[in-house]
Parts: structure tokens; C-alpha cells; sequence
């Protein structure tokens, strides 16, 4: 029986070419293995170690919003008219976060579901009419920092627009 591969293509560009793939296969191996011959037998260690540390550097006495259980829903939604600088935006700008005007307030930073209401970026300032509904930990490991207020978005309105400029 006759390979019908062989009449397509040349028997030296298909074994040169076989001879390429277990090339790589064996350099790719050797190099994410350390090869060990002790006393004519042979073991395999990987090079690289499995992480055990976290990326973030935790205070002492720091809360670990991964684990935490502070996440809430609350019994009834509170209406809120609340403005702020919008500081990141998540879900390819679905919901974004705002950093309040009032440094004295209890929910300083909120993250907000805007239903589409926002399509701009960060540094645009708003007002946000909505419903508070609870507490969210999502991004208090980056954005936040801490445990925000969650609110649902009836109105977004921008209020002012700020343009970065590149200093060259």
C-alpha cells in the first residue's frame, strides 16, 4: 500500500520536517526540566516552584477581601443622588466607579452598575441618581481599596469633562 502523503509532498520535506517538531519538542522539555543522571538513572525536577505568596504586600492587621464574608445585600434599597470622579471603569464600561466630592461621607468610593448609562472614561466627573443596594468587596483589593457601596444606576449625568493633557 502505497502512502498517498508521499505523492503530494516530498519524503525529504515531510521527515526534515518531523525531524523540526521533535526538536523543539525536546528543547522546550530540557528547558522547563532539570535532567538529573545519578548512578546511570535519570529524574525529572521542574525548574519552576509553585507560588505560594500573594502579589499584594498585606499590612499586618490587614483584611483579606478575598476571603472575607462582608458582602451584603440590603433588606431595602435606599435612593441616593450622589457625585463624584468617575475613577475606573469594569465591564467594558457597563459599570464604573466613582470617588465621591464629600470626603466626609460614609460610602466614600461606590461602585456603579450603569446599564450602558456611562460610555465615557475615567476622569469625567458625574451625579448618579440610583438605589443603593448593598455592599461590594469585587474590587477592593485594586480599584477601592475597601469595601464600597454597590448602587444601581437610574440617571448618569456627566458633569464636567476633564481632558488630560501629554506634557512633551
Amino acid at each position: 500500500m502505497k502512502n498517498k502523503l508521499f505523492e503530494v509532498i516530498s519524503p525529504i520535506f515531510f521527515w526534515s520536517s518531523m525531524a523540526c517538531v521533535v526538536a523543539t519538542s525536546l528543547f522546550l522539555i530540557s528547558v522547563n526540566y532539570k535532567i538529573i543522571i545519578i548512578n546511570s538513572a535519570s529524574a525529572a525536577e521542574s525548574v519552576y516552584a509553585p507560588i505560594t505568596r500573594t502579589f499584594l504586600d498585606e499590612e499586618p492587621g490587614a483584611r483579606n477581601f478575598i476571603d472575607c464574608d462582608c458582602e451584603k445585600k440590603f433588606k431595602k434599597e435606599y435612593p441616593i443622588v450622589w457625585s463624584g470622579e468617575v475613577i475606573s471603569t469594569f465591564v467594558s464600561g457597563e459599570d464604573f466607579g466613582v470617588e465621591r466630592f464629600n470626603e466626609d461621607a460614609k460610602y466614600r468610593r461606590f461602585y456603579v452598575d450603569g446599564q450602558n448609562m456611562y460610555t465615557g472614561g475615567p476622569g469625567a466627573d458625574v451625579k448618579v441618581t440610583g438605589r443603593l443596594i448593598g455592599i461590594t468587596c469585587a474590587y477592593a483589593n485594586s480599584v477601592f481599596g475597601e469595601c464600597v457601596g454597590e448602587v444601581i444606576a437610574d440617571d448618569v449625568e456627566v458633569i464636567n469633562t476633564k481632558i488630560k493633557k501629554d506634557n512633551k
